[in-house]
């Protein structure tokens, strides 16, 4: 039973309801001005290629496409700790707060769901990667316009209409970091 954390948006700030909701559930009517919030984390390497990630086939929603790590914000979790636990569970990989660069935050998916974008730095190897089989079956490097053109995930459809300002993002943690 997952519990999810619930939000509502004030003056364009989220702000914690202190309420769940338990994930898989018929959403309640009477949370009908709140939202849950998930986070997509685009992991970038030294040449500022992304790890991108193809959805195990036996996934419910998008099973084969490809998308960034992801996951909901458990209750009692920040978004930061969602970012290290989801890049744990799904790539066997753990990531420090300080490679964790928000990008986006309350990017609007649909009615009832959030989701702060983020861009992490990880100087990574794929034979590192240990995949969670039961989210994810493939992970690959490539740049952001090849990732483009990949059958990809609802999860990330934002992509294309952010890619110009993601390009600018990885410039400037390269430029941060001394790459």
């Amino acid at each position: 039973m997952e519990k999810i954390g619930l939000y509502k948006l004030e003056n364009g700030k989220r702000v914690d309801t202190g309420r769940i909701y338990i994930r898989n559930e018929p959403w309640p009517d009477s949370e009908d001005d709140c939202y849950i919030v998930g986070i997509n984390n685009w992991i970038i390497n030294k040449d500022g290629k992304l790890l991108v990630q193809r959805r195990a086939m036996a996934k419910k929603n998008n099973p084969g496409k490809w998308s960034s790590t992801n996951g909901l914000i458990q209750y009692g979790e920040t978004n930061i700790e969602t970012v290290q636990r989801e890049t744990k569970e799904e790539l066997g990989i753990e990531i420090e707060p300080n490679q964790i660069f928000l990008f986006k935050e309350n990017h609007f998916v649909d009615k009832h769901w959030l989701v702060d974008i983020f861009i992490t730095y990880a100087n990574i190897n794929l034979e590192n990667i240990k995949i969670q089989e039961s989210e994810v079956d493939k992970v690959v490097f490539v740049t952001l316009d090849e990732f483009l053109t990949f059958d990809i995930s609802t999860t990330c459809s934002y992509i294309k209409e952010l890619a110009p300002m993601m390009k600018e993002k990885i410039k400037e943690i390269k430029t941060k970091i001394n790459l």
